[in-house]
């Protein structure tokens, strides 16, 4: 009588993960908009399938409140893991008790979290960054470039703050100097076009610049052809990710690109023998200079 008085009608997606949680993953990104993380959950979603496992993606827009919303709904289904990408592990300032928060989760459900995070009791499987932006410097220094800036991204993301203090760590033994003015902006081809117009306006262009990722190296390119400004003659661009986008822009960029492939299989592995995996566990997955 209850359910006709009140049209009870049950959840049918709640339902199907119930029945077969052992082989949903809940699947977590910042911005599905984004072609880095378009490119990882398409990925992962064709590697998790050969192994039987379907993918269920939620879009957080990097919302911590929403964030939290999407793990509670993760663990009433009672997925077999959670991967995590971006969000509140790139926030550098985030509180403590939104990561004290994935590790309560961790407990009854597997975090992969796709960030290093030295202090977070889960699993780590993210992209490799130290040997890459090595190679990145040896191939601007064998070009002869010595004066380089950084472009884009911000100051309280994580990976980025990596990334570029390993880069001015480095980019010394390979004769090259780092201007200590960053530029920084979105990581959107907007706000690649953006740092490029403030670093035209600087007394003298930076030899060559690397930028936070190829969609910001795509926005400078554009603005230096505005400019009359040759590419690499009178500066070299490159970036990271490696985008499909960064191959059809003209002269091209260099690129330090995500093996997406590596890196989901190296996921959905993970997923799989989850029974059988510690908490300290790192994967670095290997980046290509291409």
């Amino acid at each position: 009588e209850l359910i006709v008085k009140y049209d009870y009608k049950p959840n049918q997606i709640a339902k199907a993960l119930q029945a077969s949680r052992s082989n949903t993953v809940g699947f977590v990104v910042p911005h599905i908009n984004s072609p880095y993380y378009a490119r990882m959950f398409y990925e992962t979603e064709i590697a998790a399938k050969k192994r039987g496992y379907t993918i269920l993606l939620c879009n957080s827009e990097s919302e911590k409140h929403l964030e939290s919303n999407i793990l509670d709904t993760f663990v009433s289904a009672n997925v077999r893991a959670i991967v995590f990408m971006g969000g509140r592990l790139d926030n550098i300032n985030i509180e403590k008790k939104y990561l004290d928060e994935l590790e309560k989760i961790n407990k009854k459900i597997p975090i992969i979290s796709g960030v290093d995070i030295p202090d977070l009791n889960c699993v780590q499987v993210y992209q490799e960054q130290k040997i890459s932006n090595d190679e990145l410097l040896e191939h601007l220094s064998k070009k002869g470039y010595r004066d380089v800036a950084l472009l884009g991204g911000y100051g309280n993301v994580r990976t980025t703050i990596k990334r570029r203090s390993e880069i001015i760590a480095s980019a010394e033994k390979y004769g090259i100097k780092i201007r200590k003015e960053i530029i920084e902006s979105d990581y959107s081809v907007e706000g690649g076009n953006i740092a490029m117009q403030k670093l035209l306006k600087c007394e003298k262009i930076p030899e060559a610049i690397i930028c936070i990722n190829d969609l910001v190296a795509i926005g400078a390119l554009s603005e230096t052809y505005k400019n009359s400004i040759k590419v690499p003659e009178d500066i070299a661009i490159s970036g990271y990710d490696g985008l499909d986008i960064s191959s059809f822009v003209y002269p091209g960029i260099t690129s330090v690109a995500c093996d997406f492939k590596k890196y989901a299989e190296a996921i959905v592995d993970i997923i799989h023998n989850i029974e059988n995996v510690t908490n300290n566990t790192r994967r670095a997955v290997p980046a290509n200079l291409i």
